[in-house]
C-alpha cells in the first residue's frame, strides 16, 4: 500500500496538474499512481510528464532496446511498480514472455550484440555508476554513436530515479 494519499483527478485544483493529468489520461486512458503521487509538487508535475515523453520517445535508439533497458534496470532496483508497467507495456509492443525474461541474462539472449552491451551498459551504471570500466564504455562505443550513448545513459538514468521515487513511496503496481 502507497506511503502517501493518491491525489485523485476530482480533488485536482491546480491547472498544472490538472493539465498533467489530461496527458496522462491522453496517453495511458488513465491517471497512473505516479502522477497521483507527483500532483502533490505542481512544478514538478508539470515538467516531469514531458521530460519522461522526450526521453521515451522514438530518437535514434530502436523503442524495444529502450523497453529492455526499462526492464533490466527496474529488475536490478526491485522496483515492483516499474517492473509490473514494463512487462505489461513490453508485451502491447509484441514481446514474447521469454523476451522480456531474456533481459535477466541477456549474454545468451536473441539480441543482437549492441543491445547485449546496451544492457551491460544499464546493469553497471544502475549498481556502481562511477565505476563503469573503461573497456565496457569503449564496446558501447563500437555499437552507438555518441549522441545514441547519451540517450540510452539518460534512459537509464531516469528510470533508476524514477524506481527509487516509486519505491521510497511504495506505489502501488497497476494495469497498463
Amino acid at each position: 500500500m502507497a506511503r502517501i494519499k493518491y491525489i485523485e483527478d476530482n480533488e485536482v485544483k491546480d491547472p498544472k496538474v490538472k493539465e498533467a493529468y489530461d496527458r496522462m489520461i491522453k496517453k495511458r486512458g488513465k491517471v497512473t499512481h505516479i502522477y497521483k503521487a507527483l500532483a502533490y509538487k505542481p512544478s514538478i508535475i508539470s515538467t516531469m510528464g514531458p521530460f519522461v515523453a522526450a526521453v521515451q520517445e522514438p530518437d535514434e535508439l530502436d523503442p524495444k532496446l529502450k523497453e529492455r533497458l526499462i526492464l533490466k534496470v527496474s529488475k536490478i532496483n526491485r522496483s515492483a511498480y516499474c517492473y509490473h508497467a514494463h512487462q505489461q507495456i513490453s508485451k502491447k509492443m509484441g514481446f514474447t514472455e521469454n523476451e522480456i525474461l531474456e533481459v535477466d541474462n541477456p549474454e545468451s539472449a536473441n539480441i543482437p550484440e549492441a543491445e547485449k552491451v546496451a544492457l551491460k551498459y544499464a546493469e553497471t551504471m544502475t549498481i556502481s555508476p562511477g565505476n563503469i570500466p573503461d573497456a565496457l564504455f569503449d564496446e558501447l562505443k563500437r555499437h552507438f554513436s555518441d549522441s545514441q550513448i547519451v540517450e540510452l545513459t539518460m534512459l537509464v538514468a531516469l528510470y533508476n530515479m524514477i524506481n527509487r521515487f516509486n519505491e521510497a513511496l511504495k506505489l502501488d503496481p497497476e494495469e497498463y
